[in-house]
């Protein structure tokens, strides 16, 4: 597989896009096991990890410089000096992914950030229990619970936190959000036999971040927007991979009458019309393709949040899904320089300039000559396209394939399982 890892970041980012859409097709635990491999750190980025094995709150790693060997002692150390702590959520459909899956994106936030302002940041990098073996809200109580730990039992200020998360990633964050801004809303239902002896699970008051950034965030299961009939041809996540999330998170199996039914109410954030201030960080970032199918119902759910007193900023370039985490997609590495550097202006002017009450008005306003579209949230239509862009990206991507990507793509297919095994699904 180390071959395919090496002959993949050769690939250019059509080709890079068809593998991608191949991958996310296949059965979770045919494509769990192809996308870990690719995405297993390097011998570079060891030292940027410290893993963290399940401890009955949460698991995954811290990721920052020289955090690989450090003890408890210093670790907390290390959590209590940092300027900006990153609590991230992959994303992978609630399917795949693992809390190291982008490791070269989050030391260049980490090392941009040291580099620009001199901030020093953490992230807290969470894994969480895929589908299908534990659906719909297993995933979600891992990611409350992490939450919680960070702010309550570490006890890190949340007017430190900023919280980050890609696709169903993102759709996790805003879920535990949700939840947490008023527990006493919902009725909270659980598969764990013990919390269900006492009433139920506990889940508190959580207190809110001091902003947050959304990759290309899932809002809904619907796939009936104008970007899903325009862009299904470029993006690589496809109407398959929206019935195969929809499948494998949330309906029953049939070796499982009695599992749960109910969608996340998290995909049903789209049809809200307010209320977006009460759960949501004053400051948001979003980051969005143009040519990505989720593109209008996130443009939506920003427009709607600003309205009602969200400070929202969208940023859209000509790029397909999650493409500022999923950095192989994107052919103009100078647009990833400009994408970062909005990325450190919000958090400096998120944690950093309230704490030391300095205007920065100014971080914001060069965003046009930067290049970067920022995207109001008003009643301004997206831009058409321009055609000869189009059709060049569309040729890309449909062009039949290099010997490079057919032989990535031939060894993609020599790592699936000969057979095919069934899945108990479990509930906890």
């Amino acid at each position: 597989m180390d071959s395919v890892r090496k002959q993949l970041r050769k690939l250019p980012p059509g080709a890079v896009i068809k593998v991608l859409r191949k991958v996310f097709a296949y059965p979770a635990p045919a494509a769990r096991m192809i996308l870990n491999d690719i995405t297993r750190p390097r011998k570079s980025h060891k030292p940027w990890i410290h893993k963290v094995a399940w401890n009955n709150a949460w698991s995954g790693c811290w990721i920052g410089e020289h955090v690989n060997k450090l003890d408890d002692i210093a670790l907390k150390r290390r959590i209590d000096q940092a300027d900006i702590i990153f609590f991230n959520v992959h994303g992978g459909g609630f399917r795949l992914g693992t809390c190291t899956m982008y490791m070269d994106t989050y030391i260049r936030w980490i090392t941009f950030l040291k580099k620009k302002y001199n901030l020093n940041a953490l992230i807290m990098s969470i894994d969480y229990r895929l589908a299908p073996e534990y659906k719909y809200p297993s995933p979600v109580e891992d990611v409350v619970k992490a939450y919680e730990h960070l702010v309550q039992t570490i006890g890190v200020e949340p007017e430190r936190v900023v919280v980050t998360g890609d696709s169903a990633g993102a759709s996790l964050l805003l879920e535990m959000l949700f939840l947490t801004h008023d527990p006493s809303m919902f009725e909270i239902v659980t598969d764990d036999p013990e919390e269900e002896d006492i009433g139920g699970p506990m889940i508190n008051e959580l207190p809110r971040p001091a902003g947050a950034v959304f990759v290309s965030p899932l809002v809904t299961d619907e796939t009936t927007s104008e970007s899903w009939r325009v862009n299904v041809k470029y993006d690589y996540i496809s109407q398959n991979t929206a019935k195969v999330i929809k499948r494998d998170y949330f309906e029953k199996t049939p070796n499982e009458p009695d599992g749960p039914t109910e969608a996340s109410p998290i995909l049903g954030i789209a049809k809200l019309q307010t209320g977006f201030h009460a759960f949501l960080p004053e400051q948001v970032l979003m980051y969005v393709g143009n040519k990505e199918v989720l593109r209008d119902d996130a443009l939506d759910l920003a427009e709607k949040a600003e309205q009602d007193g969200v400070q929202w900023e969208s940023i859209v370039e000509d790029c397909v899904h999650d493409w500022f985490c999923v950095r192989e997609v994107v052919k103009d590495k100078a647009l990833l320089d400009r994408a970062d550097t909005v990325f450190a202006d919000f958090c400096y002017r998120t944690v950093v300039a309230p704490r030391e009450g300095r205007a920065v008005d100014e971080l914001s306003a060069r965003r046009a000559s930067e290049g970067l579209e920022a995207v109001p949230e008003g009643n301004e239509e997206v831009e058409e396209y321009d055609d000869s862009s189009s059709e060049e990206f569309h040729e890309a991507l449909s062009t039949t394939d290099t010997e490079l990507e057919a032989a990535v793509l031939k060894k993609l297919e020599d790592q699936l399982p000969t057979a095919r095994s069934s899945t108990l699904t479990v509930y906890v």
